[in-house]
């Protein structure tokens, strides 16, 4: 009786000595929700170092987002979840890096059906990201997956990227009010040099951002492209550049530029101004899947 007594206080004892150990061990476990806790700028939960950052708001930029293609993936893979998504953010990185792309989705998400989809697959297999976060990682799709009710990230490496992650540029918020889509292109000079190359115009362009937003129109959008230059006589220059470009293409039919059609068509075929340092380009009425081909053709080159 004594000895089961003692072993009454001594459990009695470490009761909640061991309640402490695990309510502490679940709370040390990382979650997105407290991993990106502190971090407000929606392009933070992509990395540094890509070409490409973009944020598609759902459903209003679904006809350009489904055209979109990250490497050897495309975003048309995300399947249901472009139904269910209301804001995707992305970034595209160079051949070389640890990752290709990553992105992030708010929406409503099936969860708990999603899980048991990947748990029952054989292609789906449990990984952990360097920052603690349980994933899903395919080899055979080079996929990785984490998949909540409320937010889904993916990647075709590690779905989650260390602090501070990606900063917007400053100009960036005012076009992305009322915008279907957003973001920026860095070092834009060399894929439109590239570009403009290609269709026999040996043309330097001294531009170093290239930010975007698209605004629905109707059945169609219209976007603006804002090149950001060093100083304002660069932007004056090229100003003056686009313009007579435009004007000696009034009336063209782009179509003869084949794969550069939608880009030749955004540079050309709208209006340009100056806005200090920077070079203002609206465009005319694009469609979805010319829109897709124009960010698809920008990240290629």
């Amino acid at each position: 009786m004594v000895c089961k007594n003692n072993q009454g206080v001594t459990m009695r004892m470490f009761a909640p000595a061991l309640f402490v150990f695990f309510a502490l061990s679940c709370a040390s476990l990382p979650t997105p929700e407290t991993y990106y806790a502190d971090r407000s700028d929606p392009f933070s939960l992509t990395e540094s170092g890509a070409e490409l950052y973009l944020a598609a708001r759902l459903p209003a930029s679904r006809s350009i987002v489904e055209g979109l293609a990250f490497g050897t993936a495309s975003v048309s893979q995300l399947g249901d979840f472009l139904d269910r998504g209301d804001l995707i953010v992305a970034a595209l990185y160079p051949e070389h890096a640890d990752r290709r792309f990553i992105g992030a989705a708010s929406g409503s998400f099936p969860g708990a059906r999603g899980g048991l989809y990947l748990r029952g697959s054989k292609d789906w297999k449990k990984a952990v990201s360097a920052a603690g976060i349980e994933y899903w990682r395919s080899d055979a799709a080079n996929l990785s997956l984490h998949l909540s009710a409320r937010r889904l990230f993916f990647s075709d490496g590690d779905p989650f990227v260390k602090a501070p992650g990606a900063r917007s540029p400053a100009a960036l918020a005012k076009l992305a009010e009322g915008a279907a889509l957003y973001g920026w292109l860095e070092n834009s000079s060399g894929p439109l040099e590239k570009i403009i190359l290609s269709l026999g115009v040996e043309l330097g362009i001294p531009s170093e951002k290239l930010l975007f937003a698209v605004y629905e129109t109707g059945t169609a959008y219209t976007a603006v492209l804002r090149l950001e230059t060093p100083g304002n006589s660069q932007a004056l220059a090229l100003t003056r550049i686009f313009g007579l470009a435009s004007l000696g293409m009034a009336g063209t039919d782009f179509s003869q530029y084949r794969e550069f059609e939608s880009v030749v068509k955004a540079l050309f075929g709208g209006s340009c101004g100056q806005d200090g340092a920077a070079v203002i380009i609206k465009t005319g009425a694009l469609s979805g899947g010319e829109l897709a081909l124009l960010f698809n053709t920008l990240s290629l080159y």
